[in-house]
């Protein structure tokens, strides 16, 4: 019952995003600041209209960044994450990119935090890194049980397992913890994608940006005070892009 009251909740709050069409062909509107050898793309949260980006001041700050880089927002709507083809329906786009520029970074906020780290862990072949802006990191009622057991454990990055297993594709929302294992993996910090986490202290999503937090690089973390919002999203990005992450290997 649980799981259909969200349903609902979902229909509710993403409106007509939750009917569009997984078919639909995905929209990109390019910013080109110049030709840089960078790109962002810029992936919105759930019934975000692209445009967001934009009039919350997204774009200039990439032009006034110590690195700026060349900007792609595509529409990636609900209906892709509904379906579980996100990862399919936006690698031709990446891989169009790869052809272009020597660096690609994802940023996404809230569902679309969620949607980029899903796609930088599938495909990290074209991925260089990520900035996740309050991500959604999994239902509350589902994540809460693995918290508990990563908490008694010391911690994610002390956790050791078990994880519970992918199952059928429609249940990504409801399967979380190899997503979680993954951004705290050594092998990803080592040799993949770059992560960087950053959220709003009040937010209702913070308690999991925090256990996430802990077991990530000091230096790819930000935070303030603010809750789930654009505005705190764009005061994130701030100070996230005047630090430049893809074009320098730490975060000030």
């Amino acid at each position: 019952m649980r799981r259909w009251a969200l349903l609902g909740a979902l229909v509710l709050f993403s409106g007509c995003s939750f009917l569009r069409s997984s078919r639909e062909p995905l929209r990109p509107t390019p910013l080109v600041v110049e030709r840089r050898d960078c790109v962002l793309v810029l992936l919105p949260g759930l019934s975000d209209e692209p445009e967001r980006f934009e009039t919350h001041g997204f774009h200039e700050q990439v032009r006034q960044s110590p690195t700026p880089c060349d900007v792609v927002t595509v529409d990636t709507h609900f209906g892709y994450y509904r379906d579980a083809v996100l990862v399919e329906r936006l690698a031709p786009s990446l891989l169009a990119l790869r052809e272009r520029y020597a660096r690609t970074w994802l940023i996404g906020v809230s569902l679309g935090g969620y949607g980029a780290a899903l796609v930088a862990e599938a495909r990290p072949d074209l991925v260089d890194g990520v900035v996740l802006i309050s991500p959604f990191l999994g239902l509350s009622g589902e994540v809460r049980p693995f918290v508990a057991r990563l908490e008694a454990a010391g911690g994610l990055a002390s956790y050791d397992g078990p994880f519970q297993p992918r199952g059928a594709p429609r249940r990504h929302f409801l399967e979380v913890e190899p997503l979680w294992q993954w951004l705290a993996s050594p092998e990803r910090m080592s040799d993949g994608p770059r992560v960087v986490l950053a959220w709003g202290r009040q937010d209702g999503f913070a308690w999991k940006h925090r256990v996430v937090a802990d077991a990530l690089s000091p230096h790819e973390v930000v935070s303030r005070d603010g809750g789930h919002t654009w505005d705190t999203f764009a005061a994130l990005w701030t100070e996230v892009a005047s630090a430049a992450p893809w074009g320098t290997r730490t975060v000030q």
